[in-house]
């Protein structure tokens, strides 16, 4: 036996004795156990005639005396010293691993979770549509329909406003027929009317120009009486002419020129008359200042225009109708026909009901899996527990999922209390520990949904996680 074969099976003496220690004591000695053993068979390709060259030679373990020593110019040569030196860095990254991997604080157990969210019905009806209770969906392809439909919902309120809404509907259109007959009536009187003041007009300046004539008439005589008169009183003061005849021609001289004055006053009566009638005001002794027929239209323009006002008023009404039945619709449907609200990314946990039961307002529907915010459940024992700390840094590693890690922080640590109830994986069935970790996952993916699926969580030295980035989504309380 070499003398590193001594050593090791000096080494294996104790071990095999010492069977209390612990059980990572005794996997870290099987590790390094098996790292020197691959360093020897390589020492052994290496040169197996240098080694024996160089051999130690084999003492008793019982025996007092001394081995023979390979002089020190061929045990220091820098042949083998450099075989010295690769030997131990073989050992050394060989064994570092494993050591590590047993000095990190990893979880005994740890299960791929998610929380549990319960759907309720909004309203009391009978489920019309219900989700595949094998499904699941995520925010690309939309949640599923749970629809809930309540054919003996409330609907008095909105069928009185729709009454309310065709009465008014039903009088607008009697008053657009009304005020339809009443501009059909009134556009042949106002032509009427029209007419009526034209031709008016046009007899007023006739009859001026009659006037006009008798005036020229009524001058032409009263000058011929003033002539007459101016010769009358010459032959009187000759002598000729009787004063009877003076007396008569002054008096036919004074008749000529009232009656003149007479017509000229006429004439200026018919020009104010004529006046009047164009700006459709008729002056007259036997008559009034408007005519029947302007009369009759006035009235019906006076009517046009309360019927008018009556139909805005009503066209206001039905404006605001139809907007208190818009909400009123709303409502209704919202007491009538509901699609109950599911989360963007989950899956089918339970389903309560099937399509054509009858529940109640508040009854539990389905319980579904929030797959938006994947958690990972954790048993580690006391001693990691008490290194750990909320918002710590954490690394999920599958046991089937071919050496991806998952990049995950603390978010509760209950220890011996109580895990929240609503996860659908109690974390209490990992019995290995009675020390819990729950820590958010973050781009898992469809893997968010993968409950129940087994893992190792490693965590961070303390300190290390604090400050957690945001991608990380919180829990769902």
């Amino acid at each position: 036996m070499t003398g590193l074969s001594a050593s090791r099976a000096a080494d294996e003496a104790p071990a095999d004795g010492e069977s209390a220690l612990a059980g990572d004591a005794r996997r870290l000695q099987s590790a390094l156990e098996r790292n020197l053993q691959s360093v020897q068979a390589l020492v052994d390709d290496l040169g197996a005639a240098d080694v024996a060259q160089h051999t130690v030679p084999e003492v008793s373990v019982t025996s007092p005396a001394r081995p023979s020593v390979t002089p020190a110019r061929k045990w220091l040569s820098p042949a083998r010293w450099g075989k010295l030196a690769l030997g131990a860095a073989l050992v050394a990254g060989l064994g570092w691993s494993p050591l590590k991997s047993m000095l990190a604080a990893t979880s005994a157990e740890a299960v791929v979770n998610a929380r549990i969210v319960a759907i309720r019905s909004p309203i009391e009806g009978t489920i019309a549509a219900a989700p595949d209770a094998r499904g699941s969906w995520t925010v690309e392809n939309g949640a599923p329909l749970l629809r809930i439909v309540d054919p003996q919902a409330d609907r008095a309120r909105l069928d009185d406003l729709r009454r309310q809404y065709g009465a008014l509907d039903d009088q607008a259109q009697s008053l657009a027929s009304r005020s339809a007959q009443i501009a059909n009536a009134l556009a042949p009187i106002s032509a009427q009317v029209e007419t009526f003041r034209r031709r008016r007009v046009e007899q007023l300046n006739v009859r001026m120009k009659a006037l006009e004539a008798e005036v020229a008439t009524a001058a032409a005589r009263s000058a011929q009486a003033a002539g007459a008169r101016q010769r009358t009183d010459a032959l009187r003061r000759t002598g000729v002419a009787s004063v009877a005849d003076s007396e008569k021609a002054q008096s036919e001289s004074i008749a000529a020129a009232n009656a003149e004055q007479v017509a000229m006053r006429r004439l200026e009566e018919l020009s104010i008359e004529r006046d009047a009638a164009i700006d459709g005001v008729f002056v007259g002794d036997n008559i009034n200042d408007t005519t029947s027929s302007a009369q009759r239209a006035d009235e019906l323009r006076l009517r046009f225009g309360e019927l008018d006002a009556q139909a805005i008023a009503t066209q206001s009404q039905m404006k605001r109708l139809a907007d208190e039945i818009a909400a009123e619709g709303t409502r209704f449907r919202a007491r009538s026909d509901v699609a109950a609200a599911l989360p963007a990314s989950g899956r089918v946990w339970e389903m309560l009901v099937a399509p054509g039961e009858h529940v109640a307002k508040g009854q539990e529907l389905m319980r579904v899996l929030d797959c938006a915010s994947p958690t990972v459940s954790a048993n580690v024992d006391e001693n990691v527990y008490d290194r750990l700390e909320l918002g710590g840094a954490a690394t999920f590693k599958p046991a089937l999922g071919g050496g991806t890690l998952y990049q995950g922080t603390i978010v509760n640590l209950t220890g011996e209390a109580s895990a929240p109830a609503n996860f659908a994986i109690s974390p209490t069935i990992m019995r290995t520990s009675s020390f819990y970790v729950t820590v958010a996952i973050a781009g898992m993916g469809e893997a968010g949904c993968s409950v129940g699926r087994t893992g190792t969580v490693t965590f961070a030295p303390a300190g290390a996680g604090a400050g957690a980035p945001s991608s990380i989504p919180e829990l769902r309380r």
